[in-house]
Parts: C-alpha cells; structure tokens; sequence
C-alpha cells in the first residue's frame, strides 16, 4: 500500500512538472467548444433514427455524467441550439458539426501522448478517421440508452403484466434509481477510457496495463463530482464571472475532470517504471 501511495504522489508530481495543468484547461476548454458541434449531431443521428423525442432523452442520458448544477447549466443552451440547427445526418451541416466535435478527442490525445511521454506517430488521416469513430462510437451509445428510455416501456407492454408491474415498482424506488443511474455512469466512464487509454494514445499497452489509472481515474471523478456539487450549492461564483457564470461552472468542472483522466495516465507510467526496475 506504501509503495502504491509513493507511486501516486509520483505521478501528481509528474503532472504538475510535464504541463499536466496547462493541458487540462486545453481539454476542457475544446471540450466545451466540441459540445455543441457533438450534440447537434446527436440530434441530425436521432432524428434519422427515432425522432426528436429520441435526441431529447439522448441528451438527457448525456447529462447523466455530469453534477446537476453543471447539467442545469448547459442542458437549456443546447436544447435550444438543437432547436434551431435543423440538419440531416447526410448532409455538409451535419458533417461539419462532426468534424468540429473531434476537436475535443484530438485535444485529449495530445494530452494522454504527453503524460504517457510518447510522440505520435500515425498519420493525420488516420488520427482524424480514429476521432470521427469514437465520436461516432459514442453517439451511438448514448442513443442506445436513449431508445431504451423511450422504447423500453412500450416493448415492456408486451410482457406478462405481474412482471411488468413488478418492474415499474421497482424502478420507482429511489435507492434503486440511484444505483442503477450509477452503475450505467460508472460503465460507460470506464469503458470510454479504456477505449482512450488502449487506442487513443500512441503506443501499445494491454487492459492490465491501463486499468490501475482508469480505476484511479473512476474513483477520484466520483468523489470531485459529489464534492462540486455540494460547493456549488453554498458558493456564489457570479461574484467573480458575472453573466459567464454558468458557462465558467461547467468550464471549470470539465477542467478537474481532464486533470484526473491526464493524472491515471501519469499513473500507468510512473506504475511500469517502477515494475520495471524492481
């Protein structure tokens, strides 16, 4: 337990000595600049496949992985831009909004290259054709828990009635609501990162290689979430940004969530050096 906890202070020490801080804010900052370009895509794929109800409870299921006051924040933005930028998935609106929503991904491995201490060596092409996938990936994935939602309780009609009843009641319990709302947050954050960690970053590496950073990663978004949150809720940060503050709370919470993703991989690399020279 000692060493593991001599390795972490290692890598926060890395991240602050190898600009782990100053590309952090880089991450957050395209992060909320892709949003946008990434949700009005979601909703030209959403509304090819299931309508505007479809994109609306997608972008529901997206602020499932946000704190409250974060998602109360920009959810309204959105919605409100996604009314307004009627496009179909196969046009040049929609194209562009995708191509503007990899920024993010290439942002974030640039960062992960950094903490990882390796240089890219795949083309351009192939690193934009990569980006525009997990963009792709992750669209897809947030309308699969979106036609659940909106699909699920109409297949579940189908069904014998004392399971059906049986189910609603045990959705309408607030405990289990919880758990269930987390264990899909906590899936799909895992997942994504180990899809970061693995393919995203130049170099190999293998799932026991990255999965200590990722579990580091996980534990320490979970707690940053609670605790933001519950700050927000006695601090008043209009003082210091005015009408930007909404916009500057979520800017600074996606800053602290790059600053955890960039510390597992600084993480993974301080583990193996030590693994090597033991």
């Amino acid at each position: 337990m000692g060493r593991r906890l001599n390795i972490l202070r290692l890598a926060m020490w890395n991240l602050f000595q190898n600009c782990g801080f100053s590309m952090s804010g880089a991450v957050a900052f395209t992060f909320l600049l892709s949003l946008f370009p990434f949700c009005i895509f979601l909703g030209a794929l959403a509304g090819t496949i299931g309508g505007r109800e479809l994109a609306a409870s997608a972008v529901a299921q997206l602020f499932q992985l946000v704190p409250e006051p974060v998602a109360k924040a920009l959810a309204p933005e959105i919605e409100r831009v996604m009314g307004r930028s009627q496009f179909g998935l196969l046009t040049v609106g929609a194209a562009i909004a995708l191509f503007f929503a990899t920024s993010a991904v290439e942002t974030l491995r640039a960062a992960l290259n950094m903490a990882y201490r390796v240089k890219e060596g795949r083309s351009y092409l192939f690193c934009l054709m990569q980006s525009l996938f997990l963009v792709l990936l992750t669209a897809a994935g947030m309308l699969a828990l979106a036609w659940g939602v909106v699909v699920g309780p109409v297949l579940a009609q189908s069904f014998d009635s004392d399971a059906v009843d049986w189910l609603y009641w045990l959705m309408a319990q607030d405990r289990f609501s919880v758990v269930l709302r987390y264990s899909v947050v906590l899936f799909v954050i895992s997942a994504q990162l180990l899809t970061y960690h693995l393919f995203l970053t130049a170099g190999k590496r293998s799932f026991w290689d990255v999965w200590p950073g990722v579990l580091l990663s996980v534990v320490l978004w979970i707690l940053i979430a609670q605790l933001y949150s519950r700050w927000l809720g006695i601090s008043d940060y209009s003082r210091f940004y005015a009408g930007l503050t909404q916009l500057f709370t979520a800017l600074i919470f996606f800053q602290v969530t790059a600053i955890v993703v960039i510390l597992g991989a600084e993480f993974n690399r301080a583990l193996s050096e030590a693994k090597a020279s033991a």
